[in-house]
């Protein structure tokens, strides 16, 4: 896999790919990973895109960020200012995807369309925001919803006022549920260290509100970006859930599903009405929708694409 070094941190090799479309093209598709998986995981859904119809079709960017996948360390850890373990902010990322975008794609980065999982969509969103009608589609699949945490969404069963007896599913014995609220409380907190070095404790002071700040992604008529927005599967996401986490099931039916899916319809607001399409089911997906069901994205892509280039 190639790497790019930036010029502002040129010690430390980025692992990128990039997928060359049609040389009639001036749009460039990035991919935006989450925590979870790396930049490989996009490349079936790109083998689709590429064999699809679309025309012209578009290029595509796939890339590592520092301390994930194939990149280098994030240099900023031996900063003297920064916290061991929060070695890049929303910003910090936002600043490498830019600079990489003009260092690998100089000809293709104005016209920019976002696919994204999870933590992705907040990258996307900072990015669209700080460099307006640059960015003129968004595919958001099953994002991070960064205003919340799980302390907050589930109920303490410390705390005297919850109602032991309705406060997990039927059959569910309390010590299950307070050793799966501990280990989710824990885990997705947003002060907790993950192993690539992303700081999440400022996202939601940056982004509070799923619908805001309005996005504006036309450089002619004013309006917002394409948006699609996608979230899984309940009941896959439940046995994910549940396999991977020990979390029981129907935990995510009382509460995380509902805080989700009021998320997902937020995101539909960062655009006008009229380019906003969803929230739509995966079919058959857990949290990683590109990882699960590749055809499905691949067609809201092709779709996300053609509205974009119709109204370029």
């Amino acid at each position: 896999m190639p790497t790019v070094a930036l010029p502002s941190k040129t010690d430390a090799p980025v692992a990128y790919e990039i997928f060359p479309g049609d040389a009639a093209s001036s749009l460039l598709v990035v991919c935006l990973n989450g925590l979870g998986l790396a930049q490989g995981v996009w490349k079936p859904t790109i083998d689709l895109v590429q064999q699809s119809s679309l025309s012209p079709k578009p290029w595509i960017l796939t890339y590592d960020r520092y301390g994930q996948g194939a990149s280098a360390r994030d240099p900023r850890e031996s900063w003297p200012n920064k916290d061991p373990g929060y070695a890049h902010t929303l910003d910090d990322v936002t600043d490498d995807l830019h600079e990489l975008i003009q260092t690998l794609s100089p000809d293709r980065c104005s016209r920019i369309v976002f696919v994204n999982n999870s933590i992705g969509a907040h990258v996307a969103r900072r990015y669209a925001d700080r460099y307006p009608t640059i960015v003129e589609g968004i595919l958001f699949l099953d994002s991070n919803p960064g205003n919340t945490d799980y302390a907050q969404i589930w109920p303490n069963p410390k705390d005297p006022s919850s109602d032991l007896e309705k406060m997990a599913p039927p059959d569910t014995p309390l010590g299950v549920y307070e050793a799966a609220y501990a280990k989710m409380t824990t885990i997705f907190a947003s002060d907790a260290k993950n192993n690539e070095g992303f700081d999440r404790r400022e996202i939601r002071n940056i982004l509070p509100d799923p619908s805001k700040p309005k996005l504006k992604g036309s450089k002619t008529s004013g309006k917002g970006p394409w948006v699609t927005v996608v979230g899984q599967e309940l009941e896959q996401f439940s046995q994910e859930e549940s396999a991977m986490l020990k979390v029981p099931l129907g935990m995510a039916a009382m509460y995380t599903q509902p805080m989700w899916e009021k998320y997902n319809e937020g995101l539909c607001g960062l655009t006008d009405p009229d380019r906003a399409k969803g929230p739509l089911i995966a079919p058959k997906c857990g949290h990683f929708v590109q990882k699960d069901n590749p055809p499905f994205v691949a067609e809201q892509l092709e779709d996300l694409i053609s509205k974009v280039e119709s109204s370029h």
